[in-house]
């Protein structure tokens, strides 16, 4: 991994961005906020004609999506209301101004400090209100480092090691920028894990902002184009290519080892399990999953079956490449990623175990006083008729114990368990950035670069780049 070192002017021109409470006076005018701006998704709805907001802090202008540049009414404090009639039929009021037209209107900081409120939430940046004829939609329109205050925290959390929330600063930069196209007509980007969760100001600490104003403007990317940097929590161990879990390989995001994954239990009981964990179903449970994601009805329950390749496609990490559940009335199959879909797991890094198919030689009786196989505990004995020793699950078809006088035999009893068990590792999808990994890595003493060059840049054609 080689390790980059940047201009020491761009990052002092990026700190200015930093805007702390106390230190208001060092905010930049927002449309010296370098970087482009993204549109994320407040809301969305099919009823709501009319969206209001207030200024929370600082100044703000009214203007024409079309002309932004062009302030048609100037407020610092109370509340705006937008009303959407149609796709080409806006209005907007604020206390005795009004304005109409054929396109939406913005509502425009003078200060990257400067933020809205909108249902209860502070967001900096500009809000705009838009219809599709259908929805209706409540737009943050933003620069995308200001974005990054809100959303890095939410995605990777606020205690690490600085350099594992850079590396996460990074790809959620980097995700952002690759998600901004115009084609998207309405907006950019949702603020749920559907895209990347935002939080607005509510979501930002000094340490985040840090973390963002230090990589100020690097990004990835791929023969001139930003990628879509996807991450996850936990990989499990190994990542993956991104064409074995979704369709396109147009950026060769590619699977790589990530042993420091296997820390994540250092740092709470839900990293443990984003690692390491074991689902139990019974045969009636995985016909009900078959049904519902194939929508269909398999009757009654057969087998299960998995593959690590799928389409002349093969896993490089052991994922499920496809998973099909078996009836007596027909079978449904997911491959890829759908994998985790069909069987509501938290990774497709799975191995299944039928126990349905396998015989079972001996039970003891548990605590419950109910029967407990044993299917293969060659370490179990018990005794043979002879007063010897014995394998208790042996090819016999009874096994001894002694009574008061006299051996007594207990016969065996040849059966089947009642459940599927699935060992998985990992959360996610498992392509690029490994989070926890990530987090270990910064700990181990990885600097932020290395951490994004080892998950991206391996062999890939993938270069970190000062974007802006």
């Amino acid at each position: 991994m080689i390790k980059r070192f940047y201009m020491i002017a761009v990052l002092a021109m990026a700190m200015l961005l930093a805007l702390p409470a106390a230190a208001e006076a060092r905010a930049v005018d927002y449309a010296d906020v370098p970087g482009d701006e993204v549109r994320v998704l407040l809301l969305g709805s099919s009823s709501a004609a009319s969206f209001t907001v207030s200024v929370g802090s600082g100044d703000y202008y009214i203007a024409s999506a079309a002309n932004p540049d062009d302030a048609l009414y100037e407020l610092s404090s109370g509340s705006i209301t937008f009303y959407t009639s149609g796709p080409s039929s806006y209005s907007v009021s604020s206390g005795s101004f009004s304005d109409s037209g054929v396109s939406p209107y913005l509502l425009v900081p003078e200060s990257a400090a400067d933020y809205f409120v909108f249902n209860g939430s502070p967001y900096r940046g500009c809000f705009k209100a838009v219809n599709s004829g259908v929805y209706y939609y409540a737009v943050n329109q933003v620069k995308v480092e200001l974005y990054l205050y809100g959303v890095v925290g939410r995605e990777i959390g606020y205690g690490y090691h600085i350099n594992a929330i850079m590396a996460q600063a990074v790809a959620a930069r980097t995700y952002a920028l690759g998600n901004c196209s115009p084609a998207h007509v309405y907006y950019d980007l949702t603020s749920t894990t559907s895209s990347q969760v935002y939080g607005g100001k509510n979501a930002e600490s000094e340490r985040i902002i840090e973390a963002v104003d230090r990589t100020c403007g690097q990004a990835l990317m791929y023969k001139g184009r930003y990628i879509s940097a996807y991450y996850s929590s936990n990989a499990g161990g190994y990542t993956e290519d991104v064409e074995n879990v979704w369709l396109s390989n147009a950026v060769p995001i590619k699977g790589v080892p990530s042993p420091h994954d296997s820390w994540a239990g250092k740092y709470s009981s839900y990293g443990a399990s984003t690692y390491s964990w074991t689902v139990e179903y019974t045969p009636q449970q995985l016909v009900a999953l078959a049904n519902s994601y194939g929508k269909t009805d398999i009757g009654a329950y057969k087998s299960i079956s998995m593959s690590l390749t799928c389409a002349g496609q093969t896993s490089v990490s052991g994922r499920a490449m496809s998973v099909t559940i078996s009836g007596s009335k027909g079978s449904v199959t997911a491959t890829k990623d759908a994998v985790r879909s069909l069987l509501n797991l938290k990774s497709s890094l799975i191995t299944i175990t039928d126990q349905t198919a396998q015989k079972v030689g001996a039970y003891i009786k548990g605590g419950s006083g109910s029967a407990i196989a044993l299917p293969a505990l060659d370490s179990l004995y018990a005794m043979s008729k002879g007063g010897g020793v014995m394998v208790a699950n042996g090819g016999n078809s009874g096994v001894y114990v002694r009574g008061a006088a006299t051996l007594a035999e207990l016969p065996k009893k040849a059966a089947t368990g009642n459940t599927i068990v699935i060992n998985g590792r990992g959360y996610g999808h498992g392509v690029g950035m490994s989070q926890f990994g990530a987090i270990a890595m910064a700990d181990d003493g990885y600097d932020w670069d290395e951490i994004i060059e080892h998950y991206f840049c391996c062999n890939t054609g993938i270069e970190l780049t000062e974007a802006y």
